[in-house]
């Protein structure tokens, strides 16, 4: 077992507006819970931030379960109109960040949203396991990173947003393959020329799970993404990636609409010898 993270999407892109309506979770995503068996009563990882965005007007969440607690409305967030923003797209944290709602084995989550007839909408949910049974997930945490940085590197990835749900992957070694070969990569996080909804990297590293968050556009808050969440859980939770499987890191993103996004992907390269 190992701690771990994982990026969930979920997105419409008409709303029918006037009341509380379902979100699709996106590709590859599921409205339930990793199942840890034994877990019991005990939580078995929290729902550590909520962010989402809305195409054009005022809009409100809701994030129920059913030991959440309600199943009215549950986690209930609201967002001002997209204008408000700038770019108009950026994504919001929607939770009080620093503060996490208990998750529990196998339970179903039921993102909700009540917007404008027409909007387009997405939440996006990061999600911290402490211990995930079958999933190897290979993460330092910042203190290791700050003691064992030998160079910080930045990664050029161009994947396809898709229209509310991920698009299309690309590797990470898509545009140029950068890594010294047999070393290993912390993943602190993304800078990027937009704001993107949802950012996400999976491969054997990440124990395949999918990790991430939302870019904002402000490289104060995304280029240490992995970094604020280890911290705030003062766990190994900046995912190390080996130079050699580079090739075998895929890179997606979610946005309002569809297009290419370009983003380039923080890393220190570690002095230490490679975690297995």
């Amino acid at each position: 077992m190992s701690a771990a993270l994982q990026v969930l999407n979920f997105y419409k892109q008409s709303l029918s507006g006037g009341s509380f309506e379902a979100l699709t979770a996106g590709t590859g995503d599921s409205l339930t819970f990793q199942t840890i068996p034994n877990a019991g009563d005990s939580p078995v990882g929290w729902l550590s931030e909520v962010w989402g965005a809305n195409s054009a007007n005022v809009c409100e969440y809701s994030l129920t379960a059913s030991r959440f607690h309600d199943q009215t409305y549950g986690m209930r967030m609201a967002s001002p109109a997209a204008s408000s923003f700038a770019p108009t797209t950026t994504p919001v944290a929607l939770s009080p960040l620093g503060f996490d709602q208990p998750i529990y084995s196998a339970d179903v989550l039921s993102v909700k949203v009540n917007g404008t007839s027409t909007n387009k909408v997405n939440v996006t949910c990061v999600v911290y396991y402490p211990d995930l049974p079958g999933v190897a997930f290979n993460g330092v945490t910042s203190q290791y990173v700050k003691a064992n940085t030998k160079y910080l590197v930045g990664v050029n990835v161009q994947p396809t947003a898709g229209a509310g749900d991920w698009g299309t992957s690309v590797v990470l070694n898509s545009q140029t393959g950068l890594l010294h070969a047999g070393r290993q990569y912390a993943v602190l996080g993304f800078t990027a020329q937009q704001a993107i909804q949802a950012v996400g990297i999976q491969g054997i590293d990440t124990g395949n799970l999918r990790v991430g968050g939302p870019v904002t556009g402000d490289p104060n808050i995304d280029a240490y993404m992995f970094s604020r969440l280890a911290d705030n859980y003062n766990a190994p939770l900046i995912p190390v990636i080996q130079a050699n499987n580079q090739g075998a890191i895929n890179v997606y993103a979610a946005n309002l609409s569809s297009g290419a996004v370009v983003l380039d992907i923080q890393l220190a390269e570690l002095t230490s010898t490679p975690i297995t």
